[in-house]
């Protein structure tokens, strides 16, 4: 009998894998359970690239929660349906099957997290929620099945059911492999449900409203026609501007970058399952894996549309001053008249199920109840003030100098002038004591040791949520590198938004019209104190846009029809050659 075996457990998340990795590390055993999805990517990436998986943790004697579930835009992943390619890497090892009352499993995985996996699913699937438990049992009763045809009555399998056997039988089960003197102090498998979980599920299982066929219509083809604009064919292969993060992909296996060499991406059948799949290897930054996003966005439509993809922000490329790409590239965005950039939904943040896109609005604060001021909170970005079209350097170079300062008066002060001209920073320092204005700087967690910073600290305040921005009638949208990310966000409520006009376009930009769903303010900011007083002197405009904006938001939250437009770009690029 093999001694010290690796054990795997194979059932997916809500079937006791915290009561098991407790067990194992009670005894002093190493217990790696869930890390937020990176067991699962591990092996997931490992299967589908063909290496090795799990190098990361030798020490390891137990492997739970062998699944991915959020972020929710990417696809869920169930690398415990993977025990066979386990096996061939850990032909010693034993895998343990947890199985329950499928009801109360059911109940547990819909609202734990507030129902984030039912999200995951609905989204990856492209199905109302409502559908996910019938999908999830039929599935669950898949790979019992598959797990009962593999080992058969295999020893390396240990099967368990929670309903009937408690954590301290299965210990001393596995005393066999592993010395187990110490039993947990609560001996079941499952919490007990938490009170609200019935009126949390029914929520979660209210359909959306359906849009109007013919509005809705018109809307897709609207929008769709807005993202393709500036298509062309200037016949030169010029890629100049495009970023190191810029992929190509003929809806093969591989994505490639403009040198030919291949990004660490896999894309292929999801281990366990039929459906396709774009992984990224491991590690990769947030930026990096952009393009595996835009590339689940497009297989989960059932395509493989040859594209390119270029998501960084700031895509000056093409613009109307500079050459035309030699090929229409995918971008979440791009310059006004930009030439062969076509937009989609950056995967990380727009589109429908992320912040902003709720509907109905959820603010319940009446325009006339709200604070009579102007609000913001934001990151310290933006690029110093300049009349041209290009601005000049970023605000990030001049934070990394006033840092590289360290106590030097002098390579400080210069520092800090510069980051005085930047737009935002300019604009705070403007206004930051105005009683009209409640506005501060809000640094990313990246960038939180500037909040210290005493040239920086008096105009620096905490994050704050939705709730907050809602109690203000008028919200500040201001560009910082490029088109606002709390755009939606802040135009979602019964405020009227005020946004800077910067030539930035995202998708659904064509959508906002100054004057019918936005007060427009100039580039910097620099008449805000006009189009404030404008505000205040018309209420009742200002409610009206408020109002046709978040009609525009509910369009831009219906899956279906976010499905529909990015349908509908892809047949544009294919119609274009």
């Amino acid at each position: 009998m093999v001694r010290n075996p690796v054990f795997f457990h194979i059932s997916p998340d809500q079937c006791g894998g915290a009561r098991l990795a407790r067990l194992f590390s009670l005894n002093g055993y190493e217990a790696i359970c869930d890390e937020k999805g990176k067991l699962a990517e591990d092996i997931a990436w490992a299967q589908m690239s063909g290496q090795v998986p799990l190098r990361d943790w030798p020490e390891a004697r137990l492997f739970t929660g062998l699944y991915r579930l959020q972020p929710w835009w990417r696809p869920p992943l169930e690398s415990w349906r993977s025990f066979a390619f386990l096996r061939q890497h850990f032909p010693d090892a034993r895998f343990i099957l947890t199985t329950r009352d499928m009801e109360a499993w059911l109940l547990d995985r819909m609202t734990a997290a507030n129902g984030a996996a039912a999200k995951a699913y609905a989204a990856h699937w492209q199905v109302e929620e409502g559908e996910i438990p019938d999908l999830w049992a039929r599935d669950w009763q898949a790979h019992l099945d598959a797990v009962e045809t593999y080992f058969e009555d295999d020893p390396a399998l240990i099967r368990v059911d929670t309903k009937t056997e408690r954590l301290d039988d299965l210990r001393g089960r596995l005393e066999e492999f592993l010395p187990m003197p110490r039993s947990p102090k609560r001996p079941g498998w499952h919490y007990p449900a938490g009170p609200g979980l019935e009126q949390m599920l029914l929520r979660i299982l209210d359909p959306a409203p359906e849009s109007p066929r013919q509005q809705a219509e018109a809307f897709v083809g609207d929008v769709a026609e807005f993202c393709l604009r500036g298509r062309c064919h200037p016949a030169t292969n010029e890629l100049n501007g495009t970023s190191p993060f810029y992929g190509e992909w003929d809806g093969g296996p591989r994505v490639f970058n403009r040198a030919g060499k291949p990004h660490p991406f896999a894309i292929g059948p999801q281990p366990g399952s039929n459906n396709d799949i774009a992984i990224a290897r491991p590690g990769l930054s947030f930026k990096e894996r952009r393009a595996e996003g835009v590339i689940n966005d497009i297989l989960r439509l059932g395509r493989r549309d040859p594209v390119n993809i270029d998501m960084e922000d700031a895509r000056w490329i093409g613009a109307s001053h500079r050459k035309p790409l030699g090929k229409p590239v995918l971008c979440h965005n791009r310059r006004e008249g930009a030439r062969n950039l076509v937009l989609w939904p950056l995967p990380e943040q727009m589109g429908p199920g992320f912040r902003g896109y709720e509907t109905p609005s959820p603010d319940n604060i009446p325009f006339e109840d709200k604070e009579d001021r102007l609000v913001w909170r934001g990151m310290i970005s933006g690029n110093e003030r300049r009349e041209g079209v290009r601005p000049g350097p970023s605000s990030l170079r001049f934070l990394r100098r006033l840092e590289e300062a360290g106590d030097d008066p002098e390579a400080r002060e210069e520092a800090w002038q510069g980051l005085c001209r930047t737009s935002r920073m300019a604009f705070i320092r403007r206004w930051f004591d105005h009683p009209d204005f409640d506005i501060g700087i809000a640094m990313a967690w990246a960038f939180r040791q500037f909040a210290r910073d005493p040239l920086i600290a008096p105009y620096c305040t905490s994050r704050k949520g939705p709730a907050f921005f809602h109690g203000f009638r008028y919200q500040l949208c201001m560009t910082g590198y490029d088109h606002g990310s709390n755009f939606i966000q802040m135009i979602n409520s019964q405020s009227v938004l005020l946004k800077e006009e910067d030539g930035w376009e995202v998708y659904y930009s064509g959508r906002f019209k100054p004057w019918k769903h936005y007060i427009p303010v100039q580039r910097y900011c620099d008449d805000i104190a006009e189009k404030l007083a404008w505000a205040r002197e018309n209420p009742n405009e200002c409610k009206e846009m408020s109002r046709a904006a978040r009609e525009e938001v509910a369009l831009l939250a219906d899956p279906v029809l976010m499905r529909a437009i990015k349908g509908r770009i892809l047949d544009g690029l294919a119609s274009a050659g």
